[in-house]
């Protein structure tokens, strides 16, 4: 009988069927148990549908083929992948107003990153499930690939390495499928339409020149290897500018530390450092350090020039007479040791005049004694109010005190006025030369160097 009995397996092993020829000998021979011995036989022990084959053992099929085992396919893993919170840079398009122009100022070409940022997610892979073929052979599932690794400079993972973030406030910049957090932002270019003004938090570093209308703000140092135009420049650190600053009059210049550049023309600039130049012309400064002028010319042409400290170069003004005004800035302050004193006293007689009053309840029956104590809290609080007094006028007797200097290796030229304070500095109509200025005991000295 088995020969009428055929068994069909697919090439990948996962389907078995049965095709029974018919024959007279086998009508009333075929068993579920006999069809199972051939199933068997054939190796097939997985995936057996057995209702199939009973059904087909009572009523057989003849030279059809009937599925009677089936196996299951291998679910192969899914592949991580990296779902990020940033662009990345080929993404960046820039935004166009109502009118479609864009504002080639405000491009935030540049994305910054605050520390504790989410940069990204990290969906990782998956195992699969494994199949098996109608032999009970395991077919192994294919694991998901991995997820590219985004971790870079300045970036951590939280504990389950699903998420990344930014480690500090910079820039970010992509590498290779990698998230980098800069603190330095450097620019390979000029300030200018392709980049937008720029505001970054740590230091920036331009390798060009910053143009004209455009600004650059800080939370570090500025370098700037090139020239600066009409520009803002603000810096919660110092500023260096390599080739000089040509400010047309409506340049702007801030910074808490030092600023130095080779030139500084037509530019208003507040210092809180000191200034480094080899010559100021036309400008309008208040340095809170000192200015000191060095390289091959070292002057100072027109412009209006405050100094909190020293200011030293080798020519202020010109042949031309051009006017030149410099101002050393005094330091407002108050005899603070006396006004000290001052007060400690009065607490004292403050204090005794308190025991005075609490003795008066005491001694209210003594007349005599009343009386001698009702004197002394008087006299006391005289000397109270007298006290009181001349701590209002100590605190009105405000004294200004100029510790800067102003020293020429050179010539002062007529046309330059010097101010300590409103008090100007007058000389000779002649230009002086190789002078130290400064404030004694109230004047103006001229020494000589």
């Amino acid at each position: 009988m088995d020969k009428n009995i055929d068994i069909h397996v697919s090439d990948d092993g996962m389907i078995g069927s049965i095709i029974i020829s018919k024959s007279e000998e086998n009508q009333e021979q075929i068993t579920k148990h006999h069809l199972m011995d051939v199933l068997h036989n054939k190796g097939i022990v997985f995936g057996i549908n057995e209702d199939v084959v009973e059904q087909l053992s009572k009523r057989p099929i003849y030279e059809v083929e009937i599925e009677v085992a089936k196996g299951f396919a291998p679910i192969d893993g899914e592949d991580g992948y990296v779902e990020y919170f940033v662009k990345k840079d080929s993404d960046y398009q820039p935004d166009y107003t109502e009118e479609g122009v864009v504002d080639y100022k405000n491009l935030d070409y540049f994305q910054l990153a605050k520390k504790d940022q989410i940069l990204c997610k990290i969906i990782k892979e998956t195992e699969g499930t494994d199949g098996k073929n109608i032999y009970g052979t395991i077919i192994q599932a294919r694991r998901g690939r991995p997820p590219a690794f985004p971790q870079g400079q300045n970036t951590v993972f939280n504990e389950d390495e699903t998420k990344l973030y930014a480690a500090c406030d910079g820039v970010i910049r992509f590498i290779n499928e990698k998230v980098d957090v800069h603190e330095t932002l450097r620019i390979r270019s000029n300030v200018d339409q392709l980049t937008g003004n720029i505001n970054f938090t740590g230091d920036v570093i331009i390798d060009g020149d910053v143009c004209d209308g455009f600004s650059v703000i800080s939370g570090g140092d500025v370098i700037i290897k090139g020239v600066v135009e009409c520009a803002t420049i603000r810096a919660a650190g110092s500023i260096h500018i390599s080739n000089g600053i040509n400010g047309g009059g409506r340049a702007d210049i801030y910074a808490k530390g030092d600023f130095r550049s080779q030139y500084i023309e037509s530019t208003t600039s507040y210092i809180e450092g000191n200034i480094y130049a080899d010559s100021i012309i036309d400008s309008k400064i208040t340095c809170l350090g000192n200015i000191r002028l060095l390289g091959s010319n070292e002057m100072i042409i027109g412009g209006d020039i405050k100094v909190l400290g020293d200011l030293q170069a080798k020519d202020i003004g010109n042949e031309r007479e051009r006017l030149t005004r410099i101002e050393v800035l005094g330091i407002e302050t108050i005899d603070t040791e006396t006004i000290k004193q001052l007060k400690k006293e009065r607490a004292e007689h403050e204090k005794n005049v308190n025991t005075l009053e609490e003795a008066v309840y005491k001694f209210s029956n003594l007349k005599e004694q009343l009386e001698i104590i009702k004197k002394q809290i008087t006299l006391l609080r005289e000397q109270i109010n007298q006290i009181s007094y001349q701590i209002q006028r100590k605190e009105k007797q405000v004294q200004i005190e100029y510790h800067g200097t102003i020293v020429c290796k050179r010539k002062i030229y007529r046309g330059v006025m010097l101010f300590f304070g409103d008090q100007r500095f007058q000389f000779s109509l002649d230009n002086i030369e190789h002078c130290r200025i400064y404030w004694h005991n109230g004047d103006i000295i001229q020494g000589v160097l």
